[in-house]
């Protein structure tokens, strides 16, 4: 009997023994999981976002350029410290030097020669020639490429012309237009947050001594005509080729997007002329991305150009009139070039397709402020959008406004998807 009670009691712990187990081994039995505890949770999400991050899909990146930088005696004079026998141009771009630095890629037009102070001087109109510190101003407020084919680059002979383009690239800057000899490119290509950006300019040329190619009268010598990007209107279909050989060669360097800086078109005109367009046309046929011009120094509409093909549209800004110059309505009797835009456009690239789209151009409307002090007259560049800036005088804020109706005026006449930038 006592062994009977002890058999029962053995069988009855183990049975308990046996219920615990079960217990504990529900949830394995039904599938579910034992809860978790509130930090256990938290640690498992941030191994999760570790493990899975986001892939980009896109990249925009943002271009932008200006008209010429014209530098006139006036300006020199201002710029000039007699304390200190130097220059400096910080403060004629201080103003808008956030829309250029901020944006991914800026390019500009250096109307003038650096051919240094021992090459007779420096001086502006008709011979421009400009102390150095002129591109530091220029790096400083944030200008990347620098376009130097114009009927202005011969202004200081070979001599200058060879200094200037020295100068700009040990200053940091991508120079088109030109090149330093036959056996470089007559382009760059630029890998910008990786979209490869191949950019070229082209400058007219005219007719000088002997027939041969010249600028502004002055005969281009031979060894120097080919290192130099031109079209002449009696050899326009020729050049038009090289143009077009020059866009294979960009895209067998992989450029993805095809840029021309053209320096084109009649003076103060405010409408392009019959070469400027025959030119954007065939650019426009060959697929290039966008067209920026320059040279008239006065505003020239922008456009939306499709190709003949049907299947392509191109973006061409005819001319961005002056940048920075000393042409103002005082001096000259023309408003026009007083005013000039920053042109901006977003290319945005799908890296999964690798597919390219060319956003329209908005723009920024600048006007050269030119104010008294200290028996200077100083001239600034800012943006007309602007016109109660503490900068402006009453009559700087008068005239800004003017600066912007007349730039509007101009610049959407064509196109009526062309707005100002937000």
């Amino acid at each position: 009997m006592k062994n009977k009670k002890l058999l029962s009691a053995i069988m009855g712990l183990m049975l308990v023994v046996l219920l615990g187990l079960s217990v504990g081994n529900v949830d394995k039995v039904l599938g579910n999981k034992p809860k978790e505890d509130k930090n256990q949770q938290e640690d498992k999400a941030v191994i999760k976002n570790i493990e899975e991050p986001e892939v980009e899909k896109t990249k925009t990146i943002e271009i932008v350029a200006t008209g010429d930088v014209l530098i006139h005696k006036e300006i020199l004079d201002t710029q000039y410290d007699a304390t200190k026998d130097s220059y400096d141009f910080n403060n004629n771009f201080q103003y808008i030097k956030r829309y250029l630095e901020n944006a991914d890629l800026t390019i500009s037009n250096l109307e003038t020669t650096l051919a240094g102070k021992e090459n007779y001087g420096y001086s502006g109109y008709p011979s421009f020639n400009s102390p150095d510190s002129l591109a530091d101003a220029m790096k400083m407020a944030g200008i990347d490429v620098v376009a130097n084919m114009n009927n202005h680059a011969l202004d200081r002979d070979v001599k200058g012309y060879k200094r200037t383009r020295q100068t700009l690239v040990d200053k940091g800057f991508d120079v088109i237009g030109t090149r330093a000899t036959d056996k470089d490119k007559r382009y760059v290509i630029k890998d910008v947050k990786g979209i490869k950006m191949g950019i070229t300019s082209y400058g007219y040329t005219m007719t000088a001594t002997d027939n041969k190619r010249g600028l502004n009268g002055i005969v281009i010598p031979e060894d120097i005509l080919p290192l130099m990007n031109s079209f002449h209107p009696d050899n326009l279909n020729w050049d038009l080729e090289n143009m077009k050989a020059q866009i294979a060669n960009m895209k067998a360097d992989g450029a993805e997007v095809i840029v021309f800086y053209m320096h084109w078109g009649d003076e103060y005109e405010l409408e392009p002329n019959a070469m400027q367009v025959k030119i954007a046309q065939f650019l426009a046929d060959e697929k290039v991305d966008i067209i920026f011009g320059t040279h008239p120094h006065s505003l020239q509409p922008i456009d939306i150009l499709k190709s003949s093909d049907g299947k392509s549209e191109t973006p061409v800004i005819y001319s961005m009139g002056n940048f920075l110059s000393s042409q103002r309505t005082e001096r000259i009797q023309n408003p026009y070039t007083e005013d000039g835009v920053i042109v901006s456009v977003n290319i945005t690239k799908n890296l999964e397709s690798n597919e390219i789209v060319v956003e329209t151009p908005t723009y920024i409307p600048t006007w050269v402020n030119w104010y008294e002090k200290k028996d200077k007259l100083f001239y600034e560049v800012v943006p007309a959008t602007i016109n109660d800036a503490e900068y402006l005088t009453e009559e700087g804020k008068k005239r800004v406004v003017e600066s912007y109706n007349r730039t509007k005026g101009v610049i959407e006449k064509y196109n009526e998807k062309i707005k100002v930038k937000e």
